[in-house]
């Protein structure tokens, strides 16, 4: 038999999943989980084949929850089942180190295709995921090239601006005055077309321009 960890929220939604997946011959439900905590503890203890989770959970993050998960060396496969499928959850929940992604929009034949499927050992996206998945990467190439198009001054300035620093202590920094910095953030945000800093900070998060940078 397959043993699976059903993880979400709601019960409800947990009592058509058991009765879904096991109404398969071969698949069985050993455990539910409604928190992310109790999920990491069943998960190491249980060591099912298999785990179909939600990212939204009450306590810790769905994908706080499938690190936690990996770092316990537990090999079951996971299979996130999420409401949400724009790039900004897919991509996170792929290197957090999940195996598949299903959307619960979907037909109950996706999901078992999806537990089919990473039981192989292969990856699993259903084609909504998938087109999510492809838009995160063309929108990082995107944004590389135009973050690439500014001064490297401006670039080091956005950087720090994201990491969080002020203008005193980005000009400290660079041995530039406060307003030298605000006028190269201003550039630097006209050009990307942001608005807000927030802006600029999920624009450097998408991007990855902080991923190799010398703090």
């Amino acid at each position: 038999m397959i043993t699976i960890l059903l993880v979400d929220d709601h019960k409800v939604l947990r009592d058509g999943l058991r009765a879904l997946l096991e109404s398969e011959p071969d698949l069985t439900v050993v455990a539910e989980a409604g928190n992310g905590r109790d999920a990491v503890h069943m998960a190491r203890d249980l060591q099912p084949d298999i785990i179909v989770m939600d990212l939204g959970l009450p306590d810790i993050s769905g994908l706080e929850t499938i690190r936690l998960i990996r770092a316990e060396n537990v090999k079951s496969r996971i299979v996130v089942l999420s409401m949400y499928i724009r790039r900004e959850f897919v991509m996170p929940a792929i290197e957090a180190g999940c195996d598949g992604y299903v959307p619960k929009s979907s037909t109950h034949t996706s999901l078992l295709e999806a537990i089919r499927v990473v039981l192989t050992g292969e990856r699993y996206l259903h084609p909504k995921a998938a087109t999510a998945l492809v838009e995160s990467v063309t929108a990082k190439e995107t944004e590389t090239e135009l973050f690439q198009q500014l001064s490297e001054r401006e670039q080091d300035v956005l950087r720090l601006t994201a990491l969080g620093y002020t203008s005193r202590e980005i000009g400290e920094r660079l041995i530039i005055s406060s307003k030298t910095v605000e006028t190269y953030r201003q550039r630097a945000m006209e050009k990307l077309h942001l608005e807000h800093r927030s802006d600029l900070v999920k624009f450097a998060l998408r991007a990855g321009i902080l991923d190799d940078f010398d703090d």
